[in-house]
């Protein structure tokens, strides 16, 4: 029962993470002016826009309450670490609905300034712990077994968080079409640095070839030794999944369903690579 509402809860909050993407792709923010509801109602009236707002924090209030039973559930029943961490990830939930609504109403989504752009980061960051943390969770219960895990993926799921926080200051500061070519940047494969978001872009594109390479160079080396097969082209699909992705936003100008779709992906990747992690640092049997 406690395994089955965990999941339920990282399967909301991946949710949540990817219509929290749709929602700044789509300039949603701040469709609805007010909190917690949207001009004053649970279903807002048209445009869309209201809609999209409104079912991101409907999502949000779902996750909240998953999360709360799952801790409700753990501290009943369960012994440790993870009565801890399933508090903090309920701590967090509160904290990210407080920082929802700071967010509308200073109109950060604007992103007119600094602030706002390290207020909408802060907010992602936070979901994304929570996200990680439920993971977390999920792989300490006694029911998840024991299972050796190779070093490849703690020090590799490193590398992809590193991408994640470029990504977020990509995304949130407007350097998405800094370079509006690929795979060169405005006509050159080293551009001019001197624009702030044409260095954020182009470090954002110089670390995704170094996770490709890696995760390539792990997955031969996994087939020419026959271990760890399955678990290293599920990470290398994910990671050209994302790749392919990332080329055809710049391409296609970014249209949106790429855009959204990217950041799926690149949500379950980095869940994926979490949920392989968390059991090196479990006493293997």
């Amino acid at each position: 029962m406690i395994r089955v509402v965990v999941g339920l809860a990282i399967v909301a909050t991946y949710f949540l993470m990817v219509m929290g993407n749709l929602v700044t792709s789509t300039k949603s923010g701040l469709a609805c002016p007010d909190w917690p509801l949207c001009h004053g109602a649970v279903i807002p009236p048209p445009p869309y826009n209201n809609w999209i707002e409104m079912g991101h924090r409907l999502m949000a209030s779902l996750t909240g309450t998953l999360v709360l039973v799952s801790t409700i559930l753990i501290w009943l029943k369960r012994e440790g670490v993870i009565k801890w961490l399933s508090l903090a990830a309920l701590l967090l939930v509160g904290v990210v609905a407080g920082f929802g609504a700071f967010v509308v109403l200073t109109e950060a989504p604007n992103l007119e300034s600094l602030f706002d752009v390290l207020l909408i980061s802060t907010h992602i960051i936070l979901a994304t712990t929570i996200f990680t943390i439920m993971i977390f969770v999920l792989r300490l219960l006694p029911e998840s077994g024991h299972e050796k895990v190779e070093l490849f993926y703690p020090a590799f799921l490193a590398l992809v968080v590193l991408q994640v926080l470029i990504g977020i200051l990509v995304r949130y500061g407007q350097a998405t079409m800094a370079c509006p070519d690929f795979p060169l940047c405005r006509g050159l494969w080293i551009p001019e640095l001197a624009d702030l978001k044409v260095t954020i872009q182009y470090l954002h594109r110089i670390n995704a070839l170094i996770i490709f390479a890696v995760a390539l160079g792990y997955m031969l080396n996994c087939f020419q030794k026959g271990r760890d097969q399955v678990n290293a082209s599920i990470t290398f699909t994910f990671i050209l999944a994302q790749a392919t992705l990332g080329a055809y936003i710049v391409w296609s100008s970014m249209y949106l369903p790429l855009i959204v779709l990217h950041g799926a992906n690149g949500f379950a990747l980095f869940g994926w690579l979490v949920y392989r992690t968390v059991p090196y640092f479990r006493k293997n049997p």
